[in-house]
């Protein structure tokens, strides 16, 4: 087991997840980080509120990507791939808490990212967003971190990006 750096020290850890799909190498890094931290790992999944409002909006449509097929949204369609989502999310989450013994939670809200990290965000002393959605999501969960005194931002979808980011983080001291 790689020693911690005596500068990065976190008591709680939140990551923050959305239905873009987390990338699966940076969560697993995320909860190697916090096994050899011994902290808590907090998962946070986030059910878009604007997406919700998109798909009861009348003729609502998307088109899949690669397959280029349109197709109507309806909120109870939305309703049940978030909730999908939700659960392979927690499922992966508790698989990655059993494999690197560590304590963690895992919780679903419903509303905009950044208004439902707010208070996950005074409790964390990392936070840490391994989804792929709205860049403007990111930039505000970056303020919000920026705001905080003791919680320090992370974003990564890869193991790569995480690595790239925990190495900027150890040379600038943090947290």
């Amino acid at each position: 087991m790689a020693q911690t750096p005596p500068a990065l020290r976190a008591r709680r850890i939140v990551v923050a997840l959305d239905a873009s799909s987390p990338g699966k190498a940076a969560l697993q890094a995320v909860a190697a980080l916090a096994s050899r931290l011994q902290a808590e790992l907090f998962a946070l999944f986030v059910e878009d509120i604007d997406l919700l409002h998109l798909a009861a909006m009348p003729g609502a449509r998307e088109i899949g990507y690669p397959s280029a097929i349109r197709r109507e949204l309806d909120v109870a369609a939305m309703e049940r791939s978030l909730r999908l989502h939700a659960e392979d999310a927690r499922r992966l989450v508790a698989a990655l808490a059993e494999n690197a013994p560590l304590k963690w939670s895992f919780q679903v809200a419903r509303g905009s990212l950044t208004s439902q990290l707010l208070s996950a965000v005074a409790e964390a002393d990392l936070v840490v967003a391994v989804f792929a959605g709205s860049e403007q999501a990111a930039l505000q969960l970056a303020a919000i971190c920026e705001g905080s005194a003791s919680a320090a931002f992370l974003r990564a979808r890869t193991t790569r990006e995480f690595d790239e980011l925990l190495r900027e983080l150890r040379r600038r001291g943090e947290p």
